[in-house]
Order: C-alpha cells, then structure tokens, then sequence
C-alpha cells in the first residue's frame, strides 16, 4: 500500500536560521485558511466570524477581544516544540506554551494543568502505543472541550491515521510551516474513507491471535498452524464469499521451525526488517509474507541467519500488526519463550492470547507466572489456557480441580495426542489438520474457532 503523504503540489524551501529546521510551506490559495485557534472554536455560532483582538466594529467602536485559545506544543525531539510553537504564537488568539517532553510523559508533569488547556499540538510517533494511550485518555476525561492537533515530519500509513484517529486526533498537519493552519491538514478521516484499498479493494479488520507456550515442545508451532489451516477454510459448506485471509507470522526468529515444517522458506525480507534496512509497511507485507497454497494462508516465517530477539523494536512490531490488521482477516502469532520488550504491542492488539500447557506440577505454575505477567498491564485481553497433548478426563480429578483453584481459570480447552497423524503430517510437511482434516484435534480445537469466528464477524469490535 501507498503511504499517505502529506505535501503539497508546489514547495519553496524556507530556512529561518542555522539552528532551525528547513521546511517547505504550503502555497496558499484564497480564501484564506482557518488557523489552529479557528479549529478550535469550529462548530460555535461565532466560528467563522471570531474578531481578531482589539478589531474596531464598523461604527468605530472597539469590540471586545475574544479569550485566546490555551495551547500546548509537546515533543521530545529537541528544538521542534520550541519550532512549532514560535509558529503557533504569530496567531493572535492563541496563548501558547510549549515543553519538551513526550506527549506520554506530559500527563506526569507536575507543572502543567491539563484540564485549562483547550488544544495539544504533539508530534506523532508511528507506532508509539504510550501516546494512544494518552491521549484516549484524555478525550474520555475532557471529550469535545479538548481538541489535539498531530504534527509529522513523516509520510503517515493508512494504519498510523486510523489508529490516531481511533485515539481521538482531530487533525494531522505535516511539519511543512513554521506557522501551521488547519488547511495544511489532511483530517484523520479523510485519509482513512478514501481509496480504501489494501487487497482486491478492501480494507480489513484481523481478528490478531497470539499464541504462547508454557514449557518447550508443548505444541504451539502446531496449534497456530492449525488454527491457520481451519480458519482459512469457509465456515460453512454453503458459504459462497471470498475465503478469509489468514496470516501467520513466527515471532519465534531464533528458534522458531514454523516455516521449516511447512517447507517455506524466509525471502530474506525478515531479516532485512531486523537490521532496520525497511520498514514494516504495506510493501514489506506483500513481499515477506509466503502464500502456503495447501494451506490457503500466508506465512512469515523464520529467517535462515539467527538475529537477537531485541532486533526487533517495540514500535516496529506494532506498526507491523496494525499493517497486517488492515490486510487479512485472521493473523496468527507464533510468540517465543523469551521475555522480550516488544511483548506488550502484541498484547495491546491481540484480541486473543492462548497459552498452551500440560498439567504437570511444574508447568501448571508456569502457566500462572505468564497469566500474572500478561494480565497484569493487560486486564481486558481474554486468556484461554489449553492443555495441549492430553484428552479432556470425563471426570476432572482433584489434581485437574487443584491446578484450575491455583491458576484461577479454567483449563478451557484441551488438544488430544494425535501422534500419529502428527508423524504423518511432519514428514509431508504439512500441518496435521490438513493432512488429516477429521483427526481428534479439530474437534477439539472447534470450540476455539467458533469463538475467534463470532469475533470476526462482530461488529463492535474495535477497528485497525
């Protein structure tokens, strides 16, 4: 996908001195664009009629001058708040203040009363999941009172934009002019509603499933393979809509075999997203993702070189998920073992975190380690435990009782051993459920299916 850019058809470089940044301002056409201060009082009686301080009426009397708009101008970025802000004040109606200081962090400062500001000007940073954060926070405490301005030096994705508006963004500028105004805006929406074009035309929605393991050789390879090969089937026999787009990616890049059981090969691009030589967009999508035609889904697999698990960052990795999130319906992760960083842009988009086990002693207390960690910062991401390689006992045991008093979940879904289709399966090369579509297993897994196909299907859930 095209990135949306924000420039104009003609620029002129303009450098105000040494130190400051050279920009390209917009060219104006008449009439004359609303500045930030007009943006703010947009929707009142008086909007387009907001008297410059001081203005005498035609009788020569003088009006009284109109309560300046209270703005802040955040970035961490040295020079740039202070930049925009020298900008911002050349407007009459705006009193302006600015700090260096993300926008995340502005919340914690002690020196700034956020409920008396109406308008935040802060510099958008593509992927940073804190700054969301906020500022949905924000809007649910102050709503309309509140208006945010994004600034960007960048070229924003289709997926960046609607994540900011999401977040409550009411228009993105490109730092194109020391004095910033509304018409150099492309609003949020509008550059989500046109061309909504991804794949065949259609913008989608994934449904993100992430998987993790509690022990090693518990089985999560197979089961994000799995529930790949069935979610990219047709629900129903009768269905005659296109098939679902699945996407599974191996977050596993040290020691992950995803790829290598289903005989797919990394292209290289993988390892080119770790050494920072691309960026996770659209083009890098298309190009590292690995059609499975038996499968009927796409793969991300290991690359062939091993690479440290902190080469990826968390801000590629949420840019990478909300790419994916707008390209298929389904987008199965194979998580590693390890603890790493860029872990909590998974559970942030997730809509679904399985952790698979057994119920042995050990494992079990595993099991309620990685429940404390996800949940902890993560309350409303729905876990479901799954005893992988055990048939679900008629009759739960006082040690089945125990270990779901200890986890304080129930052990949701269990996967029967199914050892020998398995064997068939890896010497094929081939996930087990589509050498053999009928083994125990999926009708184990069904349960597990049906609930991430409701999810699809609803329309309440939250947008890429």
């Amino acid at each position: 996908m095209n990135d949306i850019s924000f420039t104009s058809r003609r620029t002129r470089n303009v450098s105000a001195s040494d130190d400051v940044l050279e920009l390209d301002p917009f060219e104006h056409a008449s009439p004359a664009p609303l500045t930030p201060f007009e943006i703010v009082q947009e929707g009142t009686e008086e909007a387009s009629v907001t008297p410059a301080p001081n203005q005498r009426a035609n009788d020569g009397t003088e009006t009284n001058a109109p309560s300046r708009t209270r703005t802040m101008v955040v970035s961490e970025v040295a020079g740039m708040a202070e930049m925009v802000a020298l900008g911002l004040a050349k407007d009459d109606g705006l009193e302006v203040s600015h700090k260096r200081v993300a926008l995340s962090d502005l919340v914690a400062d002690q020196d700034v009363d956020l409920d008396a500001i109406d308008l935040i000007v802060f510099q958008v940073r593509t992927g940073n999941d804190a700054d969301l954060k906020t500022l949905r926070d924000l809007k649910s405490k102050r709503g309309a009172a509140l208006k945010v301005l994004g600034v960007s030096s960048e070229m924003l994705s289709l997926a960046t934009a609607r994540a900011l508006m999401d977040a409550g963004v009411d228009e993105v500028m490109p730092l194109t002019s020391m004095q910033p105004s509304s018409a150099h805006a492309d609003q949020v929406e509008a550059a989500v509603d046109p061309a909504q074009a991804i794949q065949a035309g259609v913008t989608r929605n994934a449904v993100i499933v992430a998987v993790a393991g509690a022990r090693g050789g518990i089985g999560t390879t197979a089961f994000a393979l799995n529930l790949a090969t069935v979610l990219a089937r047709r629900a129903h026999k009768k269905d005659t809509g296109p098939l679902p787009r699945v996407a599974v990616v191996d977050f596993d890049f040290q020691n992950g075999v995803l790829g290598a059981s289903i005989d797919i090969h990394d292209g290289g691009a993988y390892l080119e997203l770790l050494k920072g030589e691309v960026e996770p967009d659209q083009t890098f999508v298309k190009r590292a993702l690995v059609p499975y035609d038996d499968g009927g889904f796409d793969v991300l697999s290991a690359p062939a070189s091993i690479a440290p698990l902190d080469a990826l960052t968390p801000g590629m990795v949420a840019t990478l998920l909300d790419e994916l999130r707008l390209a298929y319906d389904y987008v199965v992760l194979d998580l590693p073992r390890s603890l790493v960083d860029w872990v909590d842009p998974v559970l942030v988009r997730a809509d679904r975190l399985y952790i698979l086990g057994d119920t042995t002693v050990h494992t079990v207390r595993q099991m309620r380690r990685m429940i404390d960690l996800y949940a902890d910062d993560h309350a409303a991401l729905p876990i479901d435990l799954v005893v992988s390689k055990q048939t679900r006992p008629f009759i739960p045991g006082a040690d089945i009782k125990e270990a779901e008093t200890f986890l304080e979940r129930k052990l949701e879904f269990w996967v029967p051993d199914d050892s020998r289709s398995a064997k068939r399966a890896n010497d094929k090369g081939r996930p087990i459920l589509h050498e053999r579509p009928k083994s125990p297993i999926a009708k184990a897994m069904a349960p597990a299916i049906g609930v991430l196909r409701e999810m699809q299907a609803s329309t309440t859930r939250r947008r890429a």
